[in-house]
C-alpha cells in the first residue's frame, strides 16, 4: 500500500481553494457584454497589418471569419496557434499522464473538507470536494509504452483506474471513482514548456501576445496551471488598462508592442520557476517506493522543499486601480 498523505485545506487567506471550473468560468462569462464570446471557433492562421503607423493582427478563423483585432491576446491552450506563430518552441511530453475526473453523490458524500493523497511506487492519487456533493478525483503515472494508446471511452478509463491502477487504493478512493460522471473523465498526457524557453522566447511580437496554457504549459502536481492564468490575466489587464486610462479611455495600437513587451517581462521568470517547481514536485511524489525514493520524497521534498514551494505559490497580483 502506498503510502497516504493528508493535506487539510486551511481555514485561513493562505489555504488552498477548491473551485469548481464550472462555476469560474460561468461568473467571468457573466461579466462580459451578451455575444462577446464565439463558441466553436478555432484560427487557421495569424497575420499583422500595418495601419496608421501601428500594427493590427489579423485573425482568420476555420469559418472563414476574418477578425482585426488592436490586440490578440492566445489563450487557445497548450498546441496553440498564437504560440507558435510567435515562434514559441512545442512543449514537451513529461512522461507521465493523468486522469481527471468528478465524482457527483446526488445524497451528500459526507467526506471532510481535506485534500487527500496517496503517493508512491510511480503513481499518484488523490481527491478533494468541491462541495458537499461534488469530488474532484485525479490519478497521475507513468504513461503507456510507446505506441499503447490512452483509453478516450469514459468507461475503459474508469474501469482502467478501479481495475489496474488504483486497485490497492483505499476503499474510500476506489468509491470516489466509481461515483464518477463519466461525461467528465479524461486521459492525457501531461505536457509542459521548457522554462528556458518561456526565458528566451518571444512571448509577444507587435501586439500580440500569449497567457495561460498558451505562454506556459505545466504539470499539474502545484496546481497552478489555471492559478497562473488569472495571474497572467490581472497583470496583463493591469498593463493595458493603465494605458487605456492614461489616453483618455481609449487603446492605442501604437502603445501595445511595449505595453505586451512589460507584461511579459514581468511574467516570465515567475512562470518560468513554476514550471520548474511543478516539474520537480510531480518527479519527486510520484518516485519509486524504495528507502531512496521515500527519504527523497517524506523527507527532503515534504519537510523542506514543499513549504518553500508553497510560500512561492502564494502570490499577491496587486490591484486593477482605474
Amino acid at each position: 500500500m502506498p503510502s497516504s498523505i493528508i493535506m487539510k485545506i486551511c481555514s485561513d487567506a493562505v489555504g488552498p481553494r477548491s473551485v469548481h471550473r464550472k462555476a469560474l468560468l460561468e461568473t467571468l462569462a457573466g461579466e462580459l457584454p451578451v455575444h462577446s464570446i464565439r463558441f466553436s471557433s478555432k484560427i487557421s492562421a495569424i497575420d499583422t497589418q500595418q495601419h496608421e503607423g501601428s500594427s493590427i493582427a489579423i485573425v482568420h478563423m476555420e469559418n472563414g471569419t476574418i477578425i482585426k483585432a488592436k490586440v490578440l491576446i492566445g489563450c487557445d491552450g497548450v498546441h496553440s496557434v498564437v504560440s507558435r506563430w510567435l515562434g514559441l518552441r512545442e512543449p514537451v511530453h513529461s512522461g507521465r499522464s493523468a486522469v481527471r475526473g468528478l465524482a457527483v453523490y446526488p445524497q451528500g458524500h459526507g467526506l471532510k473538507q481535506i485534500v487527500q493523497q496517496y503517493a508512491g511506487s510511480g503513481r499518484r492519487a488523490g481527491f478533494v470536494p468541491l462541495n458537499d456533493k461534488e469530488v474532484y478525483w485525479f490519478f497521475t503515472g507513468t504513461s503507456p509504452a510507446k505506441g499503447t494508446s490512452l483509453a478516450e471511452d469514459p468507461e475503459e478509463i474508469q474501469k482502467e483506474i478501479l481495475e489496474n491502477y488504483a486497485n490497492d487504493l483505499p476503499p474510500i478512493y476506489l468509491d470516489v471513482v466509481q461515483h464518477s460522471d463519466l461525461s467528465t473523465l479524461t486521459w492525457a498526457p501531461l505536457m509542459f514548456r521548457y522554462p528556458w524557453n518561456v526565458v528566451f522566447g518571444s512571448l509577444s511580437k507587435q501586439s500580440i501576445t500569449v497567457a495561460g496554457d498558451a505562454m506556459h504549459p505545466m504539470t499539474p502536481d502545484l496546481a497552478q496551471g489555471g492559478c497562473s492564468a488569472l495571474e497572467d490575466a490581472v497583470i496583463l489587464g493591469r498593463h493595458i488598462g493603465t494605458s487605456f486610462k492614461h489616453n483618455g479611455h481609449v487603446l492605442v495600437p501604437k502603445e501595445m508592442s511595449e505595453v505586451l513587451s512589460k507584461y511579459v517581462e514581468e511574467r516570465r521568470w515567475r512562470i518560468a520557476l513554476l514550471i520548474t517547481g511543478s516539474y520537480i514536485a510531480g518527479w519527486v511524489q510520484q518516485g519509486g517506493s524504495g528507502w531512496g525514493s521515500k527519504f527523497l520524497r517524506d523527507t527532503v521534498y515534504y519537510k523542506f522543499l514543499f513549504m518553500k514551494l508553497v510560500r512561492y505559490v502564494n502570490y499577491d497580483s496587486g490591484k486593477l486601480d482605474f
